[in-house]
């Protein structure tokens, strides 16, 4: 071989080599390149711990629809129902702390913790990430209860010598309303678990409880055709679609208070930016989003729009409150 022909060969094989170095490299990156940054990988999953139909579900799929909206990305309902909650909220709580699952909860995020000697998961696993809607709990008596007020309703308990009072379930919103009023109103109350808020509402229309207390949605309908009586919203103030009723806290009991609240909550470890990537979205949905108002206004709540750090307080302020009833009225699961 001439040293022009082997020069010739030396260079096609340098020429060869860097290729194959270039396409190992163009390779390598592929998977970085499809995956991209979050939220591009792969659609979102946003767990509802409870079951599907029910207006709680339809204003969550309201929202994750808004928010895939914002985040060019898909975002699944994924229901996970049972044991108040906790079957769904153990599922995030031991997820990949990636951006790709999340949490839709509410009360039961703070009530299981207290109420429950054991959990399969500790409360600082689920981190807060924004606040998404509020509705105020309604006290509502059946046709046959001579109350049209909270002041008649304790005149007329103390008559009978107690309230039979209905709820959704042991350690329900409608439970710890049960305790505050016996607490407020100082008369015993008998409580009466359903299991659910739509079985509470027909048991007191039905006459088999004086008093219950449920969201909006559950019991306006009812009210509008005089079949129940709404006696007071357990607010400070008068919000969502029955403003005509009056407040606990006008009518003289300002220590009965019960927001139905949502929030969104994620693996602990998840990135702060990812975070605070949601929280910023949920909020301009529920300010910007006419599909997203209009149905958490038919749903007789209100966007509740607390950040990180203001929704991360909200839930310190109510944890605290919820645990002072628990230890007042040695409050336990039945």
């Amino acid at each position: 071989m001439t040293h022009t022909s082997a020069s010739r060969a030396m260079h096609m094989d340098r020429r060869a080599f860097s290729l194959g170095l270039l396409a190992l490299a163009g390779a390598a990156s592929l998977p970085a390149r499809a995956q991209g940054p979050w939220p591009a990988a792969k659609p979102i999953r946003l767990v509802l711990p409870f079951s599907a139909g029910g207006p709680g579900d339809t204003n969550v799929r309201a929202m994750a629809q808004a928010q895939g909206k914002r985040l060019s990305q898909t975002i699944i309902v994924d229901n996970r129902p049972g044991a108040g909650g906790i079957i769904g909220s153990e599922y995030v709580a031991k997820s990949a702390p990636d951006g790709y699952t999340w949490l839709s909860a509410g009360n039961g995020a703070i009530a299981n913790a207290l109420l429950r000697p054991k959990m399969p998961y500790a409360e600082t696993d689920l981190v807060p990430v924004v606040g998404t809607s509020s509705a105020p709990s309604v006290l509502v008596t059946n046709a046959g209860v001579p109350a049209r007020n909270l002041k008649e309703l304790q005149a007329w308990a103390r008559t009978k010598g107690r309230l039979n009072f209905g709820t959704a379930g042991s350690g329900s919103t409608g439970h710890f309303v049960a305790e505050m009023v016996e607490a407020a109103l100082g008369v015993p109350v008998t409580l009466v678990h359903y299991k659910s808020g739509s079985q509470t509402v027909n048991a007191i229309v039905g006459g088999e409880v004086d008093l219950a207390s449920e969201a909006p949605i559950g019991v306006s309908a009812f009210v509008q055709s005089g079949k129940l009586h709404a006696l007071a919203l357990t607010a400070r103030e008068r919000t969502g679609p029955m403003k005509q009723v009056p407040t606990t806290v006008e009518q003289g009991f300002p220590t009965i208070l019960m927001q139905h609240w949502g929030g969104i909550f994620a693996p602990k470890g998840t990135p702060a930016a990812i975070l605070d990537r949601i929280a910023e979205v949920t909020i301009n949905a529920y300010k910007e989003d006419a599909d997203l108002i209009a149905q958490t206004e038919r749903g007789g709540a209100q966007p509740m729009l607390l950040g990180r750090a203001a929704f991360e307080k909200f839930l310190g302020d109510e944890r605290t409150r919820m645990a002072q009833i628990v230890t007042a009225s040695h409050m336990t699961l039945e």
